[in-house]
């Protein structure tokens, strides 16, 4: 499973990918009242561990769970797509395999269900 977390360049390429991320997220007028009040930087360091260890890396994620986190934020299919489409443009953007960005992009679609309208 390390293959993933390697691909993208370890914790550096995850926290690039990050940051490029929420540099588009937050930008984005559909998205960013979701981020109205939060603590982004806190908010990516969360993400950054989260990425890290779903993606195969180093296991240091303590945060709730994906369900827990996003419980109560009412958030939408299109407002998850949106989110997802732009980690994996900004993985793209950093060179990252289309394999391993359609793999990323997989797993994302797996947890749907625990994030979409909790």
């Amino acid at each position: 499973m390390h293959a993933i977390y390697d691909e993208l360049g370890g914790s550096d390429g995850v926290r690039t990918a990050v940051t490029v991320m929420y540099h588009r997220v937050v930008a984005d007028p559909e998205l960013a009242p979701w981020f109205d009040g939060v603590d982004t930087e806190r908010l990516k360091a969360h993400q950054r561990a989260f990425l890290a260890a779903a993606f195969g890396g180093p296991q240091v994620f303590t945060g709730r769970s994906v369900g827990e986190a996003h419980d109560g934020l009412a958030i939408t299919d299109d407002a998850f797509d949106r989110v997802v489409a732009s980690l994996m443009t900004a993985l793209a953007d950093l060179g990252v395999a289309k394999e391993a960005v359609n793999t990323v992009g997989e797993r994302l679609e797996g947890m749907r269900g625990e994030i979409v309208g909790v």
